[in-house]
């Protein structure tokens, strides 16, 4: 059944700006079900701003970032290549022997980092012991997915999978102690962790069927990043501020290493940096997915989750921004409303 909406004027926000018609426009899509929770943060010229309301208690509860969290991996692996540069150009087989012989094993980091492996892992069943999915992946080829080798397509879970082996096999330790360790304390986001069978968000995400929310699977959220949005936004912040990488490290994350091609996943043109989204109104600002507004600068980068979720830095406007929408809805439906809420958001800044 749809929610009741109990906690919708429950919401929680720093001094000036107050972000007030942002607010009134998230509080409209609780009474009228657009989503059954929120949860915003931003840092604006280093000021901290958050607030929530309909499910989400406070603005400190957790919540399961899904692929909004993936810049975090990309800057671990960038964090470890400032210790170990020599591991840049080689393939995947160097690091995990169990790719040897495998066209993913012949691969290199930027390609799986830029979404250029010809790769399309949607459903990968990331609780299945480690040999299986390394069996899995090994035996993957471009033909399964309908793409060519080195085909612009976003690969949802078997190229973040693959980058938690290879962090852990070059660190010396499970990945999400490395990430942890290296760039969630580093940016004052040390409160964050990555869900697993032990430990969930606070927030359970609901999803909408047939006109109706439901719990989203479980599944879903596995070795995904949790935590506040205020946490998410400090960690971009912390980003623009130099807390976390070295400026030459910096600016290969933001470098526009995958420029004016068309995603196969996604059916639009988008530009990529190391792991990370970057401006592509320039294709299109009112139909770009995964965007971060119309009005965002060509400098701003950032990533999103799964029709729920957005966080970014926008160098430009000195703004760091995570918004949450409990109530994942097909794509036509979260692209225009996750972009009319940044868009309100950026005007009340301005």
């Amino acid at each position: 059944m749809w929610p009741s909406v109990t906690n919708r004027g429950t919401l929680h926000s720093s001094p000036m700006p107050d972000f007030a018609r942002t607010r009134l426009l998230l509080e409209k899509g609780l009474l009228e079900n657009h989503w059954t929770g929120f949860s915003v943060a931003a840092f604006f010229r280093g000021t901290p701003h958050s607030f929530a309301g309909g499910n989400v208690p406070n603005p400190e509860a957790s919540v399961c970032w899904l692929s909004a969290g993936k810049p975090v991996t990309s800057v671990g692996v960038l964090r470890l290549l400032e210790q170990k540069p020599e591991l840049w150009p080689l393939p995947m087989e160097a690091s995990l022997p169990e790719l040897r012989g495998s066209y993913l094993g012949d691969l290199d980091l930027l390609s799986i980092l830029t979404h250029r492996t010809g790769l399309r892992h949607a459903d990968l069943d990331l609780t299945a012991p480690k040999a299986t999915l390394f069996g899995i992946l090994a035996g993957s080829t471009p033909e399964i997915f309908q793409l060519r080798p080195g085909q612009p397509a976003y690969d949802p879970r078997g190229g973040w999978w693959i980058l938690h082996q290879w962090l852990e096999r070059n660190a010396g330790m499970p990945w999400q102690v490395f990430l942890s360790r290296e760039v969630l304390h580093p940016s004052g986001a040390g409160e964050m962790f990555f869900a697993s069978a032990d430990r969930e968000a606070d927030v359970p995400m609901d999803e909408s069927k047939g006109g109706r929310w439901h719990p989203a699977p479980a599944v879903q959220s596995l070795g995904n990043l949790c935590g506040s949005a205020a946490a998410l936004a400090r960690f971009y912040h912390a980003l623009l501020s130099g807390k976390i990488l070295q400026a030459d490290s910096f600016g290969k994350f933001c470098r526009r290493w995958r420029e004016g091609e068309k995603d196969a996943t996604f059916g639009h043109t988008l530009d990529f940096g190391l792991g990370v989204i970057l401006d592509s109104n320039r294709y299109g600002a009112s139909t770009v997915p995964y965007g971060f507004g119309t009005q965002s600068s060509d400098r701003t980068f950032g990533h999103g989750g799964a029709r729920s979720s957005v966080a970014f830095a926008d160098p430009e406007m000195n703004l760091a921004v995570a918004i949450w929408l409990n109530g994942q809805v097909p794509e036509n439906k979260h692209q225009p409303r996750i972009r009319a809420i940044l868009d309100l958001l950026r005007h009340e800044l301005t």
